[in-house]
């Protein structure tokens, strides 16, 4: 694997030129995203009232709108991959193209969420808990380590699964359960690696505040690249593995069956 800095060097070479059309498409990505949360939430100002009816139909919406929303969360992957490997702009086409694949975007992306909350229950079981019993302003301390020891296995899973979009456009031919066991596989050994990388943005992320977060715009487009070229490298790395043609049975025997009998010796 290359190191961190050649891996960012590399994201920002890709992305020299077509930082605008990058800076749109992030916009449009984090509009529409804000516009999908807004209407997720917005049931909840009723809630309460006697507006049980309206109430129950924004939900229904939120629900509606939130699942529509999975293929774009895709295709803002997809649109900086496409552009490192064609030396293209971003296309904002690209944004919308989960929704030609919904029903494997969907069901991929879910079942990847799913796995992770699932092994993040006894988190979430923990907290219900303490919050029920009302222990968590007193213990406030002891009650933030323990949640987050709790969450860690959650954490190291979204890292092994981290390459599942990737894997999603480039083998759309895998059953969605093969597709996060190749990001699983793929990720073996490197899931620190990959933490560390997301860390080295930290610094940039903070900056990015002061800006009243206007610096996003550019950030998200240099994380997200940065991750395509690590992908790159893992797949490189993955598919050489286990190429070396292994002699089969019948390579073993063919010595032998090539013999050729010893002549008659004729008189």
């Amino acid at each position: 694997m290359g190191k961190i800095n050649d891996l960012k060097d590399q994201a920002l070479a890709t992305l020299k030129g077509k930082w605008g059309s990058f800076v749109g498409l992030t916009f449009i990505y984090i509009l529409l995203y804000g516009l999908a949360s807004c209407l997720t939430q917005f049931g909840s100002i009723f809630q309460g009232s006697s507006f049980t009816t309206i109430t129950w139909i924004l939900t229904v919406i939120g629900v509606i709108v939130s699942i529509l929303f999975v293929p774009m969360q895709y295709g803002y992957y997809i649109a900086h991959l496409n552009s490192s490997r064609q030396d293209l702009p971003a296309d904002i086409g690209d944004l919308f193209c989960g929704y030609r694949r919904f029903t494997d975007v969907f069901f991929t992306l879910l079942l990847q969420m799913l796995v992770i909350i699932g092994i993040m229950i006894p988190a979430f079981l923990f907290i219900g808990i303490m919050a029920g019993l009302g222990q968590m302003e007193s213990h406030s301390g002891l009650f933030i380590l323990i949640a987050f020891l709790l969450m860690i296995p959650g954490i190291v899973l979204s890292f092994a699964y981290a390459m599942v979009p990737f894997i999603l456009h480039d083998k759309p031919e895998l059953h969605p359960v093969e597709m996060l066991r190749e990001s699983r596989m793929m990720m073996q050994g490197h899931k620190m690696e990959y933490f560390l990388l997301l860390l080295s943005f930290i610094g940039w992320g903070i900056l990015c505040v002061f800006t009243f977060f206007i610096g996003f715009l550019w950030l998200a487009p240099y994380i997200q690249m940065t991750e395509v070229k690590y992908y790159e490298e893992l797949r490189a790395e993955y598919e050489g593995v286990g190429k070396e043609e292994v002699p089969t049975q019948e390579d073993v025997e063919m010595p032998a069956e090539k013999m050729q009998e010893p002549e008659e010796i004729t008189e």
